[in-house]
């Protein structure tokens, strides 16, 4: 893994991101642990056809914030989304790394990692969710290395979660002591 690597979430949405999407959505191996509907690369090819680029961040932010995954201040290569649940102040969150070339090098944990961030520090979240299924080896470590318990184990998903005071106390065993 390459340590030297940043990782930022960009809210702003171009047109150029939605095409990556698409390209994400039609590869078999980016959305083969995603719960997303069948259709969506064709929705995404309407979008970005029919709505001023301008607007998509209103599309997008529509089921709760959207981010795209950019990293090394280039191109987008994946998106989180924080989706609020019907639990009060709590959120699920959804994440994917859609450029296969880059998956194992660390590039989701720091994605979930800011993403936690901004929903315990700006949403002021009392809880995150990550629903993973349970062949999804990668994500399930990926969110335990920024902290999440799991806290169910289904036969067709694995709820993992981490409290607002639980994260407090994973910075802080995190930040090395002076």
């Amino acid at each position: 893994m390459n340590q030297d690597t940043s990782v930022h979430l960009r809210a702003e949405i171009f047109r150029r991101d939605v095409d990556r999407m698409i390209r994400w959505m039609e590869n078999a191996n980016v959305v083969r642990y995603l719960n997303e509907d069948s259709n969506i690369a064709h929705w995404l090819r309407q979008l970005n056809t029919n709505v001023p680029e301008p607007m998509l961040n209103y599309h997008f932010n529509q089921r709760g914030p959207f981010f795209m995954i950019c990293h090394n201040d280039q191109e987008s290569v994946g998106f989180v989304r924080l989706m609020p649940m019907s639990i009060q102040k709590a959120y699920e969150i959804v994440y994917v790394i859609g450029e296969e070339a880059l998956w194992g090098q660390g590039l989701g944990r720091r994605a979930v990692r800011c993403a936690q961030s901004h929903a315990f520090f700006h949403l002021r979240a009392e809880r995150i969710v990550a629903k993973i299924m349970p062949h999804n080896h990668r994500s399930i470590r990926c969110v335990r290395a920024c902290g999440f318990q799991q806290i169910e184990e289904g036969e067709k998903l694995h709820r993992f979660e981490m409290t607002a005071s639980a994260y407090l106390q994973f910075l802080r065993e995190a930040t090395p002591q002076q």
